[in-house]
C-alpha cells in the first residue's frame, strides 16, 4: 500500500537554475537607485570605529550605535503614516537632508555628544529610506514575483555597503576620515538626482498599470 500511495503523488517538475530566474527587472531601478544611498551606509558601519579611536572618543562608541538605532526606531514611529499616505517624495527630500547634513558634520567632529547626534539622525535617515524603498519594490510587484523582486531590491545593501567600505578603505590613508565621510555625501547626491529624473516617474508608472 504505501509504495502505491507514493508513487500516486504528482511529481515536482524542477526548473534548471538560471540567473535570470533571481532577478526580477521591474525592480533593477530601486536596486540601483538604492545601491548608492547605502554607499555612506558602509563607509560608516566599517569605520566609525576607526574614526572614533583617531578623536579620541572610543568611549562613546557602544552608545553611537545604539543611538543609531533610537534613530531608526523613531523614524519608523513617525514616518510610516506618511509612507502609507504615498508621500514618498517629501519622504526621501527629507532623509536626505538629514544624511547629507550629518556625513558633511563629520568634517568639524570633536566630542562625544557630536557622535552621538550624528548616530542619531544617520539612523533617522536610514530609518526613512529603508522601508521606503521597500514599499516602492512591494507595491509595484505581483505577489507570485515578491519573492524574487525583494531579493534582487537587497542586492543594492550589499553592493552599496561593499562599494563604501571600500572607498573608505582608499581614503583612510589619504585624505582621512572625517574628510572620507564627508565626501560620501556626493552618494546621496547622485541618488537624489536619480530618485528625482527617473525613479519617481518610473515608480508612479508602475502603481497605475
Amino acid at each position: 500500500m504505501f509504495p502505491a500511495a507514493v508513487s500516486g503523488n504528482p511529481k515536482v517538475q524542477r526548473k534548471k537554475f538560471s540567473i535570470r530566474d533571481t532577478i526580477y527587472g521591474p525592480a533593477l531601478p530601486f536596486m540601483f537607485n538604492m545601491m548608492f544611498l547605502m554607499i555612506p551606509y558602509g563607509a560608516v558601519i566599517a569605520y566609525s570605529s576607526i574614526c572614533a579611536q583617531e578623536k579620541g572618543l572610543s568611549a562613546f562608541l557602544p552608545y553611537f550605535y545604539i543611538f543609531l538605532v533610537a534613530g531608526m526606531l523613531v523614524s519608523k514611529l513617525s514616518a510610516q503614516k506618511m509612507i502609507d499616505a504615498g508621500r514618498h517624495r517629501v519622504l526621501v527630500y527629507i532623509s536626505l537632508a538629514v544624511l547629507i547634513l550629518t556625513m558633511l558634520s563629520y568634517l568639524f567632529l570633536n566630542s562625544g555628544i557630536h557622535l552621538l547626534v550624528a548616530g542619531f539622525f544617520f539612523g533617522l535617515g536610514y530609518g526613512i529610506l529603508q522601508p521606503l524603498f521597500q514599499a516602492f519594490v512591494t507595491g509595484t510587484t505581483p505577489a507570485p514575483q515578491q519573492g524574487v523582486a525583494n531579493a534582487t531590491y537587497m542586492l543594492s545593501y550589499d553592493v552599496g555597503i561593499g562599494i563604501g567600505s571600500l572607498l573608505m578603505g582608499f581614503m583612510q590613508k589619504s585624505i582621512g576620515l572625517p574628510l572620507g565621510f564627508a565626501l560620501t555625501a556626493i552618494a546621496y547626491a547622485i541618488g537624489g538626482v536619480v530618485y528625482l529624473s527617473y525613479v519617481d516617474g518610473y515608480y508612479r508608472r508602475l502603481r497605475q498599470k
